[in-house]
């Protein structure tokens, strides 16, 4: 049998006790450990897009808004536009620009009938509704006494494919030529009728027109017929 000393017992107790870490009161504890920076850490970078987001999208663009009527252009107000009818084309050409005419035709005076003869000069104007044609007016009539008038003059013209009906009316000045028994006149003329036009080609076209006529202070007063033949070379 074996005996345990005293110092031995001891020394039995102190190899068999666990082992005590001791630290010094006021010693530094260490700090954790700073994270990763973000450009280095896996975790803080975003996924990468897929294959299908990575391609642009092939989606239809979402619809336009219609443009507003005060950004429409000139050229797309044309192409918007119904196309013009080949008649009225016609129309607008010969009623358009500058123009002239001669005009003979019949003027009743008293109940009597006598040869007219007119001259007119004209710009006109297409408004898109009506063609307006500012000109200027000379017309002579030969009855007994013979009158002669000069006046600024204004035509609508309302295009309806090849026919072109048409009112005028001016004011101006008036001669009533003297006579055996009638001193001469000159007094402020009054006209006013109207007619129609049917343009069947560029070229061609026939009408007739009506007015009456008047020139104040001289007692004449007149109602003129005639055909109108238009001619284009």
């Amino acid at each position: 049998m074996k005996l345990l000393t005293a110092p031995s017992f001891a020394a039995l107790l102190l190899s068999s006790a666990p082992a005590l870490a001791v630290q010094p009161a006021d010693a530094p504890v260490a700090e954790p450990a700073a994270p990763l920076p973000t450009a280095t850490d896996p975790l803080a970078q975003p996924p990468s897009p897929s294959p299908a987001e990575a391609q642009p999208s092939q989606r239809s663009p979402a619809p336009v808004a219609e443009t507003s009527a005060a950004e429409v252009t000139p050229a797309e107000r044309e192409e918007r536009e119904p196309p013009m009818s080949e008649g009225r084309r016609i129309v607008v050409a010969w009623n358009t620009g500058f123009q002239w005419g001669i005009s003979p035709g019949v003027i009743f005076v008293d109940g009597e009938a006598s040869f007219a003869l007119g001259l007119r000069f004209g710009y006109g104007i297409d408004t898109g509704s009506v063609i307006l044609v500012p000109g200027l007016r000379l017309a002579g009539y030969f009855s007994d006494p013979a009158v002669y008038l000069g006046m600024p003059v204004m035509k609508l013209v309302l295009p309806i494919d090849r026919f072109a009906p048409f009112v005028e009316a001016g004011v101006g000045a008036g001669h009533v030529t003297g006579g055996n028994s009638v001193a001469a006149k000159t007094g402020v003329a009054l006209l006013g009728g109207g007619g129609f036009m049917v343009h069947f080609s560029m070229k061609f076209g026939l009408g007739v027109e009506a007015n009456y006529q008047a020139v104040a202070g001289t007692g004449f007063k007149g109602f003129g017929i005639g055909p109108i033949l238009a001619l284009a070379f």
